[in-house]
């Protein structure tokens, strides 16, 4: 049985009936997150929402670590696989669930993948993120592959931590040949989705991660040229070891381990590489309206390139996603971004043909030093 699972990674996704709930609830309320006149009617600092008394005591407090303000830097939804290079400014901080669909035609089952995204801006140049996915699997009737029923599964899977590092900002967003916005990350992720005791009943769908401790080092660019924005990462994903059982599915998602092994595999994944880029066109700078278009790959060799010769199929991809963006609400110190689109299978090698709709909101909530320029 072919299946679709993307435990490593995802750049975005959602629930836009409860993003446009809380996008509205914020656009009205229209609070000073950190104004401790409107947070406590004593008036005393109230750490409830952000642990400083005021943005403008903030302000003075962190002045040394105000980001560089852009005179052009629309506030959009961005690509969702290419990570963007610029870091939050410390006291800004956002929320951004993703939902990608998974579908392999001629399959009778999907993978529903939806990460949610914390960023939080540190000063000195550093972020911090952290995405916690949750899968809806299904698997319908097919009689071709030997299943005689349907199965589902919901539950978490493997959580990603990301600290991102600026090490340069755009030096001119008018002028083409400047120097980029450039950004390294350290990435780690926990195999926190279930991969073990799988139940032969389930086909598959019970299996929500791949039991391995990975390490990624990124390289991030970005550089705007009104009204256009160019994004590149390049990345290196190291996989540990680790010992699976019966009904275990690869990362290629097509091989599976037989159900009727009697011991564990010492599981060996080789090298992961993983690529994307996106090319945006911002039709309207106040709206952050406009379109993208992005590619995005990965592959797995038969080497590790700490632990010697893969045991786990190697296999590769690469994808073509068109994307369209809005911004609604947006005021001073809330903005919402929405994104909508599909990443279309290109190439692929020992993987499944993926058709994959796409989409996100994200909730930015603005410090004093604003969000990316804005």
């Amino acid at each position: 049985m072919q299946r679709m699972w993307n435990f490593l990674h995802g750049r975005k996704a959602a629930l836009f009936g409860g993003g446009f709930f809380l996008s509205a609830f914020f656009l009205n309320a229209n609070l000073s997150w950190a104004d401790p006149q409107t947070l406590s009617p004593s008036g005393a600092g109230s750490p409830m929402l952000f642990p400083f008394t005021s943005d403008e005591d903030m302000s003075k407090d962190f002045q040394a670590l105000a980001p560089p303000i852009l005179p052009w830097g629309p506030n959009t939804s961005g690509p969702f696989f290419t990570g963007t290079a610029e870091v939050e400014p410390i006291g800004s901080w956002y929320l951004e669930p993703f939902a990608y669909d998974y579908i392999t035609p001629g399959i009778s089952a999907s993978s529903l993948y939806m990460p949610m995204r914390l960023a939080v801006g540190l000063g000195h140049n550093l972020e911090f993120d952290s995405f916690l996915p949750l899968i809806q699997n299904w698997q319908g009737v097919d009689p071709s592959q030997g299943i005689d029923h349907s199965a589902s599964h919901f539950g978490v899977g493997n959580t990603h931590f990301e600290v991102k590092w600026e090490l340069t900002s755009d030096a001119d967003v008018y002028e083409p040949l400047a120097l980029p916005a450039i950004a390294l990350t350290f990435d780690f992720w926990v195999p926190s989705g279930q991969y073990q005791n799988l139940n032969p009943q389930d086909y598959g769908t019970d299996q929500l991660g791949n039991g391995t401790y990975n390490e990624g080092v990124f390289v991030l660019l970005r550089k705007h040229v009104k009204p256009f924005m160019f994004y590149l990462q390049v990345g290196d994903i190291i996989e540990n070891p680790s010992t699976v059982g019966a009904g275990y599915i690869f990362n290629n998602g097509i091989t599976q381990l037989p159900f009727n092994m009697t011991s564990g595999l010492h599981m060996v994944d080789g090298n992961l590489t993983y690529y994307a880029g996106a090319f945006e066109h911002v039709l309207n700078t106040e709206w952050g309206a406009g379109y993208l278009l992005e590619f995005y790959g990965e592959t797995q060799s038969g080497t590790n390139l700490f632990f010697g010769a893969a045991n786990a199929p190697s296999w590769s991809f690469f994808w073509l996603a068109p994307e369209v963006e809005l911004t609604w609400p947006h005021t001073e110190k809330f903005a919402a971004t929405w994104g909508a689109g599909v990443a279309l299978p290109v190439y692929q090698s020992n993987y499944p043909h993926t058709y994959t709709p796409m989409g996100t909101v994200t909730l930015y909530f603005n410090g004093p030093f604003g969000y990316r320029g804005m």
